[in-house]
């Protein structure tokens, strides 16, 4: 085992590539890039990090800045519940463990937004815990290397059992770091590079000139499509925003929104949320703007945009508010409403 540990961790030092956030320890920083990192590829997170650490470097200055500031610097990355939880998380740490993220574990996934493979990374890589951190290129390099064809929760545990083993023999921080680089780099989901690869040796999928077959395919579900239409108000040369408080984009500004595939059902919808201050009419006669497809995880939007030019309205609700396009850059948004903007301009 220890032979095995080895072979990967000079693998690893050899051949690693230069990550900022792989020169600290620091747990903080380490969180940071896990929680930046989820559902993210590197090269669209590590100007993101860079920014966020020069503007917070450390738990105090996250906290002592309010949430909407926070998520302006989040703008754009996606998957926006990361930062709330990772604030609310933060703001515990400070609260609870006197500043410090905690060593344990059971302590550690408690925190909002914390899964088994944020733990895992946080705790290994800045406390060397003795910790199995798996993801989806650690799950490949051992479903190949094991020869494991479908990932049950039984082959799963064999896996752990595995992986605990080897970490007992080295540092689990760089071992972990290391196993995910041979993931990223050489054992790929398509065109692996077998030949650099520091575990073909005793790799069954290697030995069995069949890396494709492990682990078995997952049959990909066709992504549901929801409906939606958006209006665009406009008058006095301002156009009208809305404060999200719930669900897909909570603290987030972006155009009145509502789910129907249903027109009339969307104007019954907009005089309720407007309490009847919008009036369409032949001289304010709602207008198709265009329409987009907005592409998510789980699920694609199907957005039809309308234009309203209408009486100008005050509001006091403060989730509701007219702004110009000079001040934009005040607002959080999400990646929609930057692709929506030509519907604006127009």
């Amino acid at each position: 085992m220890k032979d095995i540990a080895f072979s990967i961790i000079c693998w690893y030092n050899n051949n690693k590539r230069n990550l900022k956030f792989r020169s600290f320890r620091d747990p903080y920083k380490i969180w940071l890039s896990e929680v930046m990192l989820q559902q993210t590829q590197v090269s669209t997170m590590l100007p993101y990090y860079s920014n966020w650490l020069k503007k917070y470097p450390n738990i105090n200055s996250v906290i002592s800045t309010p949430y909407d500031d926070i998520l302006k610097n989040w703008e754009g990355l996606g998957y926006y519940n990361r930062c709330l939880n990772f604030y609310k998380a933060l703001n515990i740490v400070h609260n609870n463990y006197n500043g410090i993220v905690p060593k344990d574990y059971n302590d550690f996934i408690k925190l909002p937004g914390v899964g088994e493979y944020t733990a895992a990374a946080v705790l290994s890589i800045s406390y060397n815990k003795k910790i199995v951190l798996i993801d989806g290129n650690v799950r490949r390099v051992f479903s190949r290397y094991l020869g494991i064809v479908r990932l049950t929760k039984y082959n799963i545990s064999k896996m752990k059992n595995f992986l605990y083993r080897l970490l007992l023999t080295t540092n689990s921080g760089i071992f972990n770091q290391a196993i995910m680089e041979i993931g990223a780099l050489v054992c790929t989901r398509y065109n692996p590079k077998c030949n650099s690869c520091p575990l073909k040796t005793n790799c069954k999928a290697y030995l069995r000139k069949s890396p494709y077959s492990y682990p078995e395919k997952k049959i990909m579900k066709k992504l549901k499509v929801k409906h939606f239409f958006a209006i665009i108000l406009k008058s006095k040369g301002k156009f009208l925003i809305i404060k999200s408080k719930k669900n897909l984009y909570k603290g987030l500004w972006h155009l009145p929104m509502i789910e129907t595939d249903n027109v009339e059902t969307f104007k019954i919808k907009l005089k309720l949320i407007f309490n009847k201050k919008l009036l369409f009419s032949k001289k304010h006669p709602l207008i198709k703007s265009g329409e987009l497809i907005h592409n998510l995880t789980h699920f694609k939007l199907r957005i039809s945009f309308y234009r309203l030019d209408c009486n100008y309205f005050s509001t006091k609700d403060k989730y509701i508010k007219w702004i110009s396009i000079s001040e934009i850059d005040r607002y959080s948004f999400p990646k929609l409403f930057f692709k929506s903007l030509k519907f604006i301009y127009a």
